[in-house]
């Protein structure tokens, strides 16, 4: 892949020098050879320290308040910048921006997903809907039910995302419950936060919180979060102001002590 002249001034080297290799390849086309990509005709030279770098206008109070993520960014983009290899520097340039996706945080919904590392499910949101189901009233069989669809649902998460691939109707297929149990276990679930429930078009799709079970790489759970709270906490919202009595119907609101 061809290196562009910003890319190349990004990395340090002056317009003088470009200017320059550009004159070498102009004369080895004349020459009738093939001319060499301006970053070959570069290479060997060192590239100039770039002024601006990361580090200069940071204070130390600064560094600290972007965290040891954020600081090993900000440490990998100045390497970057002083690197006169081509090839390392870009290297390190992809290595600050997979740092870069891990030093952002998804802002804490209910449940700490980091509780157990990269898992895909929560502890804390397991213990919480054990707990919110023996609050329910329930009977030991619809618990144990409601547990066992709810380890279906999590089966079945679609990669890096909250979303269930499977419906309510091939879920009862999978687990050998007939539809009308089925649709009762969902709504016990639904309203102890264990799952809610997005209609789109003629179906409703399953979704259970990025934070108490996800699929996929740790470095893109801030933006599952994120579809997250754009497209079912909404939702939630409305159903606890539409809920009556003023009870909140919200299905993420913590069950009574």
């Amino acid at each position: 892949m061809t290196v562009t002249n910003k890319e190349l001034r990004r990395r340090g080297y002056p317009q003088a020098d470009l200017d320059l290799a550009e004159k070498q390849r102009e004369a080895e086309r004349r020459a009738g050879g093939n001319p060499r990509t301006l970053e070959a005709v570069l290479y060997g030279r060192p590239a100039k320290a770039r002024p601006d770098a990361p580090f200069s206008e940071l204070t130390a109070r600064q560094l600290r308040g972007r965290g040891r993520l954020g600081h090993a960014v900000l440490m990998a983009d100045q390497e970057a910048l002083a690197e006169r290899d081509p090839e390392r520097a870009t290297a390190i340039r992809q290595a600050s921006g997979i740092l870069k996706a891990l030093a952002k945080q998804p802002t804490q919904l209910e449940f700490s997903f980091l509780m157990g590392g990269n898992v895909s499910t929560g502890y804390e949101f397991h213990d919480a809907i054990r707990d919110r189901l023996m609050a329910s009233g329930a009977t030991p069989a619809e618990r144990f039910a409601a547990r066992a669809v709810l380890m279906e649902i999590i089966r079945w998460l679609g990669w890096q995302t909250y979303a269930c691939d499977k419906t309510a109707a091939e879920l009862g297929d999978l687990l050998g419950i007939n539809p009308g149990n089925m649709a009762r276990t969902l709504d016990l679930l639904e309203s102890v936060g264990a799952i809610a429930r997005i209609k789109r078009g003629r179906t409703k799709t399953i979704t259970v919180t990025p934070e108490g079970a996800y699929r996929g790489d740790i470095a893109r759970h801030a933006e599952a979060v994120d579809r997250y709270k754009a497209d079912v906490v909404p939702l939630r919202q409305a159903k606890q102001t539409a809920a009556p009595n003023g009870r909140p119907d919200d299905p993420a609101a913590p069950v009574p002590a």
